[in-house]
Formats: C-alpha cells, structure tokens, sequence
C-alpha cells in the first residue's frame, strides 16, 4: 500500500496547526486571568489605602478637636466641623450625626472637615450617590470627594471608587464619649460587574488611646 506523501505532509501541518492554536489561546486566557487578578488585587490595595486615610482623618478630626477646645472636651471633641457654640452647651445636635452617611474635605485651613451628604446609600443603588461619593486624588495626591475645592491637578481614579463615612454611637447617645467609626469604599473592577467593598471600622474615644 502506497502513501501519499503530500496528503499525510497536509495532515501533519493541520495538526501542528491545531496544536499552535489550541496552545496560543491557553496562553492568552491565562494572561487575560492574571491580568485581570494583578488588576482586582491592584484596586484592592488603593481601596483599603482609600478607607485607611478616612479612619486617620477622622482621628485627626477629634485631636483638633482636643486642641481648639480643651477647655471643654466633653462637649466639643465629637463636635461637627469645629463649631465653637459646643463649648458652653451639651446639645448632640452639634455633633457628628449618627448612622449618616458624610463626605470629607480640606477647608481654606487645610483642616479635615465633614459635610452630610444627600444620598445616604450605596453604590449600586444610585447613580447620584457614585457622583457624590466618588473619589479623587488632589494636588498633594491625598483622597478627596470634593473636585469642586480643588484646581485642574485634581486627577480621576479608575475604576470609579466611592467613599463615605459612618459613624455610630453606643446607645444611640453621642454623650457618651464613644465614637464607632466607618470607612467604607466601593467599587467596580474594569472586567467585572461586581461590586466589591472594603470596610475599616475604628473606636475613637473622649481621652487619650
């Protein structure tokens, strides 16, 4: 029996052909997996630097606090934006509410401040909420929700991440000189529909820690 030479050469490029392919698109889901895992872990990392900078901002609220008002700490060092009036009253009205949702800014002092946001929600259920609460790197490359205090150095995150503060009182009494404090960050990978959340959580007290 006789072969054909050429048909059995055809035969052997097909299948050399097949093995190329077979073995170029594993290689390219394997890239594509990894890249998009360097990617996942990537923003994971700046999600959690994102919330980590929140829990020391509002530290930093509550130290400046200490200062600007240490003669009358118990009264002002939960005190919203640094107002003066808590001074000679105990009113919690003053105070940093609770279970609400805030945004964080620098003021012309360059001091932390806190302003209640309109969309106590999250970041799938309004697209409101992601253009209020979105993050942004300003000029001394610190995370900020207010583009409109800063200038044209202002850069945008991608993917879109979302920032908001919580804070929650034991007993719902903001009297009693405990502050449980939230940091939360949302957001979507560029190849996934999910969204993924990070939340740090730190007790902030009326003396030292």
């Amino acid at each position: 029996m006789k072969i054909n030479k050429k048909a059995t050469s055809i035969v052997e490029a097909m299948i050399l052909m097949m093995i190329v392919v077979i073995w170029t698109t594993w290689m390219y889901s394997i890239y594509i997996s990894s890249t998009r895992l360097e990617n996942s872990i990537w923003n994971k990392i700046i999600a959690i630097n994102i919330a980590r900078e929140w829990i020391e901002a509002m530290t930093n609220i509550r130290n400046t606090n200490w200062i600007l008002f240490s003669s009358s700490k118990k009264n002002c060092w939960n005190t919203l934006n640094y107002n003066s009036n808590c001074v000679d009253t105990s009113w919690t009205a003053l105070d940093i509410e609770s279970l609400w949702s805030y945004i964080l800014y620098k003021d012309t002092k360059n001091r932390w401040n806190l302003t209640k946001s309109n969309y106590n929600w999250d970041y799938s259920s309004n697209e409101n909420f992601r253009n209020e609460h979105r993050v942004w790197l300003d000029s001394d490359w610190f995370y900020t929700n207010s583009w409109s205090f800063y200038t044209w150095t202002l850069n945008t995150l991608t993917p879109l991440f979302t920032r908001k503060i919580q804070v929650n009182y034991p007993e719902w009494n903001s009297d009693t000189q405990i502050m449980e404090v939230s940091s939360i960050v949302e957001w979507k990978d560029n190849s996934s529909n999910d969204v993924h959340k990070i939340e740090l959580k730190k007790t902030l007290t009326n003396w030292e820690e």
